[in-house]
Parts: structure tokens; C-alpha cells; sequence
């Protein structure tokens, strides 16, 4: 029992105080930076998938276009040579070397070139998102953290109010050491 006397005493339960509340601070401050750096991959993901939105709908545009100047020419090749030539000199860069390589006309590869900005748009709005979260995720864990120390920051706070004789204060000493034990394994966990 003398050895446990020291887990008892005024200057242990007022560390405890004194390491927990630092870092219950630590710990909500780095939750709060979390939680705004999630909003900004979120804002910013929006923003991206947003743009996206728009370049599939630019790149659709086109498409038609490329494809009214194809019927164009078409139409117009072998008859009327001047406006079988306007119409092919409209043709996109990408319709122009997907007849280059000879291959199917409208091709994989061209409807891969069209998409491109779009389709590279959204992949980066999903890599927000998806960073968006690990930041959410690890902001969750650091307020689980924060309740933790918390918990154990009053248990050794209401110890030291009671007499030194006390086995509850010994008791709460215990239990804040655990909740201190416990709150860093789930920290670590979070900032590793």
C-alpha cells in the first residue's frame, strides 16, 4: 500500500492536472485544424467536381459540333468542294488525328482525348473527398481524445480535493492514469 501512497500524493495528482490539460488543449487544437482542413478538401472538392461538371458539358459540345462538321463534309465531299473543305477545316484536333489513324471514326481514343480535362477534373475532386475524410475521420478520433483526457483530467482534479488519506482519491488517481494511458493510444493512433 506505501507504494501505491505515491499515486496519492499532491505532486502526482497535480502532474496529472497539469499534463492533461495541456494535452486536452493539444489534442482539441489539432481536431480543430483537422476539421478545417477537411472543410477546405470538401470546398475545394466541390469546387473541382463543379468544374468537371462543366468540361463534360463543353467536351459534349464539341463532340456535336465535331460531329455536324463531319456530316458537313461528308454531304458536301466529292460536290461542293468549297464547303466540303470549310467543314474540314472545322474538324476538333481531335477528330482530325482519330481519322489520321484510320481507325473507327469517333473512336475510343477520341471520346478519351474530348473527356480528358473533365475526366482529370473529377479524379481530383475525389482525391479531395477522399482526403477530405482521413482529415474528418482523424478530427473524430481527436475529440474522442479530448473527452478521454477530459475525463481523466477530473478524475485527477476531484482526487486531489480529497483527503490524502483517502482510498477513493487513490482510486480516481488510478483511473486518471488510465484514461491518460487509454487517450494516448487512441492520439497516437489518430496522428500516426
Amino acid at each position: 500500500m506505501k507504494r501505491l501512497k505515491f499515486f496519492s500524493s499532491e505532486l502526482w495528482l497535480g502532474s496529472l492536472v497539469a499534463l492533461l490539460s495541456v494535452l486536452v488543449a493539444l489534442a482539441a487544437y489539432q481536431s480543430g485544424v483537422s476539421d478545417s482542413k477537411e472543410g477546405d478538401l470538401n470546398v475545394e472538392g466541390q469546387k473541382q467536381l463543379t468544374d468537371s461538371n462543366g468540361y463534360y458539358l463543353e467536351a459534349n459540345q464539341y463532340i456535336i459540333y465535331d460531329y455536324t462538321m463531319y456530316d458537313g463534309w461528308y454531304v458536301n465531299e466529292g460536290k461542293d468542294d468549297d464547303a466540303a473543305e470549310y467543314y474540314l477545316a472545322n474538324f476538333s484536333e481531335a477528330l482530325t488525328a482519330n481519322i489520321d489513324r484510320g481507325e473507327d471514326l469517333f473512336d475510343e481514343q477520341y471520346y478519351e482525348e474530348m473527356y480528358a480535362d473533365a475526366n482529370a477534373t473529377y479524379d481530383e475532386a475525389v482525391t479531395n473527398f477522399d482526403e477530405a475524410q482521413k482529415a474528418g475521420d482523424r478530427a473524430d478520433k481527436l475529440q474522442l481524445v479530448v473527452l478521454i483526457f477530459a475525463v481523466g483530467l477530473a478524475l485527477a482534479a476531484y482526487g486531489s480535493l480529497l483527503d490524502a488519506e483517502s482510498r477513493l482519491r487513490l482510486l480516481f488517481s488510478i483511473g486518471s492514469v488510465v484514461a491518460l494511458a487509454f487517450g494516448l493510444v487512441i492520439y497516437f493512433g489518430a496522428i500516426l
